[in-house]
């Protein structure tokens, strides 16, 4: 960083006059832009403070005084190459958009993080911040967005030395199936729209009115000054009764994982001229590569690799089906999943010099004895298998057990697992210096 990116952009004390109809907080978002404050509500006590007010009550006619202090945005986003290690945690967008995410981001850092990711975009279809996108704002996507200042947001994590990325979910949108049903696969029982649960939620991954909106979202986002944009949700929906799902596109002359390889491909186009990282999430079955998975998800990594600077595979042992690979229950080995799927995947991602940073399991879904070992085991076969990095998972972001899991494992501090109780079978893999061989 430097230094002239941290320069104080100024410092005015403001003399207003209450209007009619004004209140306190009102008078704070309107001068939020001005501010170095996170929040509507942070910069009311500030106001408060300076005037001496015991209440939030305040007459019209009355004269307040506002300390409004600016600092020129640091330069964004900040370059890293796609090597770099991220360590870090999914951040819900409300809390996000509220002041916890300091208290929350000092707490990584002081574990050994230094990795944010927050939803500018989930898959109900909703925004994080506000945009001016014209599909976006005809569907009120962004209406209720919780982050009022994103780059301000962006900027504050970047002087904490915060990697920022944004997480874009694209083709689950059940906003934009509300509102556009045209946009959503059909149904062969006649006119119909395609669901997996009775309520649309997916849209058609084909269409170009679909995409062109994830691409004006994606051009948006990069000007807020992210380090890098994560592609969520690229794939065809795998639930429900896929057979009658009918989408604009014969897969039997055009495949489905040409689809999104495509997309993918227009995505890396639209960032050309930025420093913003391109990434995507990708099933944890995806790096076993077999066919049933390919036809159904359309994720055909050796086509999809040469477009991204780092793949995630959600390596979440409990999304494993009981039995898959012949192991009964896979919940219970952390290390195993996470250290096999991480070496298949390098076999195809080291052609292409992209760096495999998967996603940890910090919640406790199917987990009967959920505690900081059960991730930090993750975090181990994560780096026996040679990833760059890993990224916590919590629906909710409560970080309380994944916290504790980042420090001991960071510390080196963490109990040591015996390794027959880490492989579910005997090992055919070769954790010395020159093998990583996977079987």
């Amino acid at each position: 960083m430097s230094s002239a990116g941290l320069a104080q952009g100024g410092v005015r004390d403001t003399v207003l006059t209450v209007r009619p109809g004004d209140t306190l907080l009102g008078i704070a978002a309107r001068l939020l832009p001005y501010s170095t404050q996170y929040t509507a509500g942070d910069l009311v006590e500030k106001i408060k403070e300076q005037n001496e007010l015991q209440s939030d009550v305040i007459r019209s006619g009355q004269r307040l005084v506002v300390l409004l202090e600016t600092l020129d945005l640091l330069d964004q986003p900040v370059p890293r190459d796609a090597d770099f290690a991220a360590c870090g945690i999914y951040v819900r967008a409300p809390l996000a958009g509220s002041n916890r995410i300091f208290d929350l981001v000092d707490e990584l850092v002081a574990a050994g993080g230094n990795t944010v990711v927050f939803d500018v975009k989930d898959r109900h279809g909703n925004l994080g911040y506000d945009s001016s996108v014209p599909l976006a704002l005809a569907i009120g996507a962004g209406a209720e967005a919780p982050i009022t200042q994103p780059a301000k947001l962006i900027d504050l994590l970047h002087r904490r030395d915060i990697h920022v990325v944004a997480r874009l979910t694209c083709f689950y949108d059940a906003r934009l199936a509300r509102e556009r049903p045209d946009m959503v696969p059909l149904s062969r029982q006649g006119q119909h729209l395609w669901s997996e649960r009775g309520t649309p939620q997916w849209v058609d991954p084909s269409l170009p009115e679909v995409q062109e909106y994830l691409l004006a979202l994606v051009r948006e986002v990069a000007e807020l000054g992210v380090d890098e944009i994560q592609l969520d949700y690229i794939r065809f929906p795998t639930e429900g009764d896929l057979s009658d799902a009918v989408f604009a596109f014969d897969p039997d002359i055009l495949p489905k994982h040409r689809v999104i390889t495509r997309f993918v491909a227009e995505v890396r186009r639209a960032l050309e001229t930025t420093e913003t990282l391109l990434s995507a999430d990708i099933f944890g079955v995806a790096a076993w590569g077999q066919e049933a998975d390919l036809l159904s998800v359309g994720q055909h990594l050796p086509d999809l690799l040469p477009y991204l600077d780092i793949v995630s595979p959600m390596l979440y042992p409990s999304h494993f089906a009981d039995g898959f690979a012949g192991i009964e229950r896979p919940v219970d080995y952390p290390y195993y999943f996470q250290l096999k799927g991480c070496l298949r995947l390098q076999k195809l991602a080291v052609d292409h010099q992209v760096p495999v940073r998967p996603w940890i399991q910090a919640f406790d879904y199917r987990v009967p004895d959920f505690d900081p070992q059960y991730v930090t085991e993750q975090l181990y076969g994560a780096e026996d298998g040679g990833a760059q990095g890993w990224l916590l998972w919590h629906p909710s972001s409560d970080y309380e057990v994944g916290m504790e899991a980042i420090a001991r494992f960071k510390s080196g501090s963490t109990e040591a697992v015996p390794e027959q109780e880490r492989f579910p079978i005997k090992s055919a893999i070769d954790l010395s210096p020159v093998g990583r061989v996977v079987d």
